[in-house]
């Protein structure tokens, strides 16, 4: 089986709050998940996690095989944030110009102003 996201032991808390406590999962190209759970369950969190939009604080989430963030990978893949969705690990205008990238906008196109 073709494994597209692979989450191993993930952890996040928040402050003393436990969101995700050793989630692991394998997505493979021949199945559809949904998450389904109440507020606050840690939906977001799983997904933001996995995507590299958010640190985990143990555990591994690979995405096409590759740890993320990946710029070529997010490339490849669509996910629509319930609010803001920037990269903490990137400055502004490394989150600016990565989602220009992603639009098209090629880097020469891109200004340092």
């Amino acid at each position: 089986m073709n494994e597209l996201i692979t989450i191993t032991a993930l952890n996040k808390q928040f402050g003393a709050q436990t969101v995700l406590n050793g989630v692991d999962l394998t997505i493979t190209s021949e199945k559809i998940i949904g998450l389904i759970g109440p507020s606050g369950a840690g939906k977001t969190t799983l997904i933001k996690t996995t995507l590299g939009m958010e640190k985990a604080d143990s555990g591994t989430s690979l995405v096409l095989g590759q740890q993320m963030p990946n710029r070529q990978i997010l490339g490849q893949i669509g996910y629509m944030a319930q609010s803001d969705a920037l990269y903490e690990t990137l400055t502004a205008k490394e989150n600016l110009a990565f989602f220009a990238q992603l639009k098209g906008v090629e880097r020469h196109q891109l200004t340092a102003e």
